[in-house]
Formats: structure tokens, C-alpha cells, sequence
């Protein structure tokens, strides 16, 4: 019966690897049609900002508004690294639709609010050009990346210490028992104080070390735009453009992030019917650490990758004052 299983887990893995390879020349394309639409969008959010400035009215806030949140959209819709970690850590460590959610929409405005943070001390603050701006990002992109090896060590190490653990001799009625009254518990404690289990602390912990991990790498598109809206002097129309985009982006991360869910909630009720309870949490420390094993490596290789390439700006500045968008370094995953 054990090996069965293997032989089932090795056919799997090698049709995932086939379906993959077949799927790597649509997805290429795929990725580039969306980089293409990107750019257009971009023009477009320059030259919206732009009339905005010029005549400002009720349409062109509405055009930049709506233009910004169709870049956010498409933004998230390519290949990005945040959207491969924040997958992978819902698909192996799991979590609520909610806290799904929440997670997404807190990555989202983070990384809007690096990039206003970023304009605000550089630009603003130190008299820095946007293209020098620009250059900076690939620090930040480089502090992100190390975050994202840290995370996935740290779920690792917190995955290796559950399978150290003996696989408790319970059977299914006194599993039972245990749930009825911890819940009993925690309805008691809901009309007292209020108290955090531990195991739950960290957990949290480790979300909110996921959205920093995510969020703070800022979107190259919404610093560029707030650079051109500080050259125009309507840089609280730039915020307002970039944190309408954190909200597309928000939209596209929240559908994979609700899919990873449903998809992991599928795993574990098939895992319940087919063995003990003890047997369960097994498989799911395996598929923990081969998350965390999965976001390290993608840390690692970013970071590589970004340190062994040159720091060429991502965006260009044009003499006569025009902003082109230049092609970007090429990074594993999208980057």
C-alpha cells in the first residue's frame, strides 16, 4: 500500500512537470502580451496625470483614477515573486478565506506605500532625481528578497520541529472529545479575558513577516508616477493615483490568494478521509516544509540573481522631459 502511494505521488509530480513544460510557451507569451498592456497603461497614466494637471476636472480625475486601477489589475496579473510566495505559503501553511484576504490587501498597500516613501525622503527630501529614485529600488528589491530567504528558513525551521514531534496515540473519538472542549473552553473564555494561544501569536507573526516580506519591494511603475507627478507639482495626485493602483493590485492577489486556499482546504478534507487524524498533520508538516524549502530557494535565487546582474536604472529620463519606460532587469519568477 506504501508503495502504491509513492508510485501515485511520482506519477503526479511527473505529469506537473510535463503540464508545466507544455505550459511554459503559452505562459511566455502570455507574460509578455500583459508587459505590453502594462506599458501602454503607463503611457497612458502619464498622459492622464499630465491632462490633469493642465485642466483639472471630475472626467480627467476620473480617467487617472481608472487607468490607475486597470495598471494595478494587469500589474499583478504578470509574473511577480510576491505572488509566488504569497501562494505557496497559503497553499503549505494554510489559513481562513478572511485572513486570505487581508493579506493580500495589506501586501497590496504596502508596496504602494514604499513607493510613496520612497519618493517622499528621496525626491522630496533629499533633492534626489526620479532617475536616481529609480536606482534605489533595486536596494529595496534586494532587502526583499533576503526577507523572502528568512521567511521561508524560518518555515522550515517551525515545519522541522512539528515532524520532530511523536504522532500522538489518539484515536477519532477522543479527537472528537479534545475539539468539543477546547471549544467549550473558548467560549467561556470569549465572556472573560481575552487570551492568544502561543502557536497562534506566531502565526500571526509569520503572516504579517509574509506582507513585509511581499510589500517591500515597491511597484517601479507607481515610483516613476509619482516622480512625474512631482515634476508637474500635483504629488497628492500622484498619492491618490498610487494607492488606487495598491487596490487593483490588491483585486488580482486576492483571486489567487482565495484560490490557494480553496485549493489547500480541497487537500486536507481528502487527506481526512482517507486517514487518522495523527496521519494528517504528518502530511501537512511535510507539505509545510516543502513551502518553506520552496520560498527559500526562491529567495535565495532572487538575491543571486540580483546581486550577479548590473544595476542599470529600469527606466530612462528622456532631455526633453519626456518618461519612457525601459526594459527591466530580468529576474527568476518576474521578479
Amino acid at each position: 500500500m506504501r508503495s502504491r502511494r509513492w508510485l501515485l505521488v511520482a506519477a503526479g509530480l511527473a505529469g506537473l512537470v510535463v503540464l508545466t513544460w507544455l505550459a511554459r510557451e503559452g505562459l511566455a507569451e502570455l507574460s509578455l502580451q500583459l508587459v505590453a498592456w502594462q506599458r501602454e497603461l503607463h503611457r497612458a497614466l502619464t498622459l492622464a496625470i499630465t491632462a490633469l494637471s493642465v485642466t483639472p476636472s471630475r472626467d480627467a480625475w476620473f480617467a487617472l483614477l481608472g487607468i490607475s486601477f486597470a495598471y494595478g489589475v494587469f500589474h499583478a496579473a504578470g509574473p511577480g515573486h510576491g505572488k509566488a510566495v504569497l501562494a505557496t505559503y497559503l497553499l503549505s501553511q494554510g489559513g481562513a478565506v478572511r485572513r486570505a484576504l487581508a493579506l493580500s490587501v495589506a501586501a497590496a498597500l504596502l508596496q504602494g506605500m514604499v513607493a510613496i516613501a520612497l519618493v517622499v525622503v528621496l525626491v522630496h527630501g533629499l533633492g534626489w532625481v526620479t532617475r536616481q529614485a529609480m536606482g534605489s529600488v533595486v536596494w529595496v528589491e534586494q532587502a526583499s528578497f533576503v526577507m523572502v530567504a528568512l521567511l521561508g528558513a524560518w518555515l522550515c525551521w517551525r515545519a522541522v520541529r512539528t515532524l520532530r514531534r511523536p504522532l500522538p496515540a489518539t484515536t477519532d473519538a477522543s479527537l472528537a472529545e479534545t475539539r468539543a472542549a477546547w471549544h467549550g473552553h473558548d467560549e467561556h473564555c470569549c465572556h472573560g479575558q481575552h487570551h492568544v494561544a502561543p502557536e497562534q501569536a506566531a502565526d500571526w507573526r509569520t503572516a504579517l513577516a509574509t506582507v513585509a516580506a511581499i510589500g517591500a519591494r515597491p511597484c517601479s511603475g507607481a515610483v516613476l508616477l509619482l516622480g512625474a507627478a512631482s515634476l508637474l507639482g500635483q504629488f497628492a495626485v500622484g498619492v491618490t493615483a498610487v494607492l488606487t493602483m495598491s487596490l487593483g493590485t490588491a483585486l488580482t492577489v486576492s483571486v489567487l490568494a482565495v484560490v490557494s486556499v480553496v485549493a489547500r482546504d480541497w487537500a486536507e478534507r481528502r487527506l481526512r478521509r482517507q486517514g487518522r487524524q495523527p496521519r494528517r498533520g504528518r502530511w501537512l508538516g511535510w507539505v509545510s516544509l516543502g513551502g518553506g524549502l520552496a520560498i527559500l530557494a526562491l529567495g535565495v535565487s532572487l538575491a543571486v540573481t540580483g546581486v550577479s546582474q548590473p544595476a542599470a536604472p529600469l527606466f530612462g529620463e528622456p532631455p526633453d522631459g519626456r518618461v519612457e519606460i525601459a526594459p527591466e532587469r530580468r529576474l527568476p519568477f518576474g521578479g
